[in-house]
């Protein structure tokens, strides 16, 4: 068991929640959904830029690792299983056809671009793996240890996408700046 922070009681790890829904525990499959809704929506975010679509294919990458927990040969392993699920799902809603971020859709061409949306159209430029550890990092408060036992990464590997993405987005952001 993982001991939550103050040391109050230990919360149980994903391994231990897997085992207990495959027994049939649905309280323990509705605690791992706890758990990774948030990361299973920005990573969904990451590939469609459409937070109506990531949340939609968050909850079908759920549902169907629900329905698939019994494949799941490593029971500790079940953020890096489930993220797997969330991209599949959402790469095959790209392809279908998923709309571009609505920031630059519905952006009249004379007026004064919103900061905010520049900001989200960058990010929505950045490669996959730089998008990801922004949205887990800034939009979902996961800490860069978190990131990587969710990604399967090295701290520092995570820390670099971190500091490559910044540094990413302050050159689109300042060459934008720059153009207008």
């Amino acid at each position: 068991m993982q001991t939550t922070p103050g040391g109050n009681c230990p919360e149980p790890s994903d391994g231990e929640l897997v085992l207990e829904a495959r027994a049939g525990s649905r309280e323990a499959f509705g605690r791992l959904v706890r758990r990774y809704q948030g990361m299973a929506v920005a990573r969904a975010y990451a590939v469609l830029h459409d937070r109506g679509e990531a949340e939609d294919a968050a909850q079908e990458a759920l549902l169907r690792a629900f329905r698939l927990l019994d494949q799941l040969r490593q029971p500790e392993a079940f953020a890096p299983w489930l993220l797997q699920i969330v991209v599949n799902i959402a790469r095959r809603a790209a392809a279908r056809g998923a709309r571009r971020p609505a920031a630059l859709l519905d952006r009249d061409p004379g007026s004064r671009p919103n900061p905010r949306s520049d900001v989200t159209d960058a990010i929505a430029a950045l490669p996959e793996a730089y998008q990801q550890v922004i949205h887990l990092h800034y939009a979902q408060g996961y800490s860069c240890a978190e990131i990587g036992r969710l990604l399967g990464l090295e701290v520092g590997s995570v820390t670099s996408r971190l500091s490559r993405a910044r540094r990413m987005l302050r050159e689109m952001l300042s060459e934008e700046h720059d153009t207008k």
